[in-house]
């Protein structure tokens, strides 16, 4: 792929000679930025600047890329530096960033390419040219920029010139993904209308953390997690039936393969390396930080083994490590709950907000049994979910799933597995603030794995009758994402329940420098 970005930025007032020669210093060294992240021998695909020009309070910029540091990423990463030199030596802001003008060319097999002839991609124009998709965008904000249309409108592309190798998860659901099987209109009018994740941090309720899709969350949104967390469990998994376990959450690699996690989302996980136990070596490590004022990461490369573990990025993995070589008797169906720790997984470019991050709250629900019995099981806790969200007055539908994470990116089974009519269903609460289209964020994913799990782990009935798997997350994030969206952050606008819940709301605490005060 080819990025060529005719973009800007957007500073909080007009640029003097000193104030453009800071951005100059900063530009001078974009390699050192747009480079983060790009494996070696990548380089060439990484942004670059290939001009630029000031006029007013404004930096306009001509931006190129390959598939690395794609152009608009680069452009975003620009702003941070920028802010950071110009505000403190000059006290001016970046107010914003912005694209005039994007070409993206993505080159394929020229069959490929034409039967995509007259092709619609929402939010660009695309024509075919050869073997080349042209996808140009035009006068693209920050508003459209935080929704991720142009990684969304290329995947789009990517997903039709795939079209022909359609993924399992298609070949085997009855229903076709995407679906609407039930949904529920709030009762009383929804009047906010803003982004959480914007408010939130005005509001001083989260705080960025330095890793990527990470935040801090503040005493106030705190106590909003835990009612929700209280009630999932009380209303739904409880009612259930489920007992409560404590899972690991250092997983190893070997129960990814079992799992076959490995081969449908490689991409999509943290993986763990441990260190070696030569502490004279780690010695030097320290010594050389020390004296350099910088953490020497290839030395540290040298001072770790292999990968051995991933950190659980669907933490239902222990559940079927458990039952490894087991034989059960399904007329005695297991069904255990987790709720004690974060679950991982790594959104890369798509982390953003707080409904998309890499490190979130989940109570996790996984059971096994005959499959008339899963199948059960999986409806009560997509039934109860929805029970939940009525009580609470919170708009949702539930949908046919499109990517039921054991099936993730996979084509064929040659194992003979039996899946169910309809693997995934997911619950999605209504956020009112996307005003272009009717969004939703996942709260509930209900799975049916068939014998998926139990082939991959050899886990038998004592007389050889049929036994599958289910499981069922609950977001608590995503749900805490949700009801903000609907509920707004006024605590007396909340609903009873959740004001019952949490009593009195705690406040945040006041730094001399945070929250920023407009």
């Amino acid at each position: 792929m080819n990025f060529d970005l005719e973009g800007k930025i957007i500073f909080s007032k007009d640029l003097n000679e000193e104030a453009i020669k800071a951005v100059k210093e900063v530009l001078k060294n974009s390699d050192q930025i747009f480079l983060k992240g790009v494996p070696k021998g990548k380089e060439d695909e990484a942004s670059k600047i290939k001009s630029y020009e000031f006029e007013g309070n404004t930096l306009k910029l001509r931006i190129v890329s390959g598939t690395y540091t794609r152009a608009h990423e680069g452009l975003n990463r620009l702003r941070k530096p920028l802010a950071e030199k110009l505000g403190r030596n000059f006290r001016i802001g970046v107010r914003g960033v912005e694209i005039d003008n994007y070409i993206i060319t993505i080159e394929t097999d020229g069959d490929k390419a034409k039967k995509l002839e007259g092709i619609k991609v929402p939010e660009c124009e695309a024509k075919i040219e050869g073997n080349k998709i042209i996808l140009t965008f035009r006068n693209i904000g920050e508003s459209e920029l935080k929704r991720n249309i142009i990684d969304r409108a290329i995947k789009f592309v990517k997903t039709e010139l795939e079209k022909e190798e359609e993924d399992l998860t298609f070949k085997v659901c009855k229903i076709p993904p995407g679906t609407v099987v039930s949904e529920y209109k709030a009762k009383r009018e929804i009047t906010f209308d803003k982004d959480p994740t914007d408010v939130a941090e005005k509001l001083g309720w989260i705080k960025k953390f330095p890793g990527r899709g990470q935040w801090f969350y503040t005493p106030p949104i705190t106590a909003l997690f835990r009612a929700l967390e209280e009630l999932i469990v009380e209303e739904i998994v409880k009612k259930i039936g489920f007992q409560e376990c404590l899972f690991p959450k250092l997983i190893p690699l070997e129960v990814m393969y079992k799992m076959r996690y490995l081969e449908g989302l490689p991409e999509g996980m943290y993986y763990v390396c441990p260190p070696k136990r030569e502490p004279e070596l780690f010695k030097e490590f320290v010594n050389e930080m020390m004296i350099k004022k910088e953490i020497p990461i290839e030395k540290l490369k040298n001072l770790l083994r292999d990968p051995g573990y991933v950190l659980a990025p669907a933490q239902c993995e222990p559940f079927y490590q458990f039952f490894e070589g087991e034989v059960i008797d399904v007329d005695k169906p297991i069904m255990f709950f987790d709720k004690s720790g974060w679950t991982y997984r790594w959104e890369g470019g798509g982390a953003r907000g707080l409904d998309r991050v890499n490190e979130f709250l989940r109570v996790e629900c996984v059971w096994i049994g005959s499959p008339e019995f899963v199948e059960e099981t999986r409806d009560k806790t997509l039934k109860y979910a929805e029970k939940l969200a009525e009580k609470l007055d919170l708009e949702y539908w539930v949908e046919v799933g499109d990517d039921p994470f054991y099936l993730e990116g996979r084509k064929k089974e040659d194992r003979g597995i039996e899946f169910p009519d309809v693997p995934k269903y997911e619950m999605r609460l209504w956020l009112p603030h996307i005003k272009d289209e009717r969004k939703g964020v996942a709260v509930t994913s209900a799975n049916v794995h068939g014998t998926h799990f139990v082939e991959g782990f050899r886990i038998k009935d004592y007389k050889n009758r049929k036994v599958w798997t289910g499981c069922t997350g609950y977001g608590i994030t995503r749900w805490v994402v949700g009801y903000l969206a609907q509920y707004g952050f006024d605590f007396d606008d909340w609903h009873p329940i959740i004001k019952d819940k949490i009593k009195k709301l705690p406040e945040v605490p006041q730094l001399i420098t945070w929250p920023k005060k407009d």
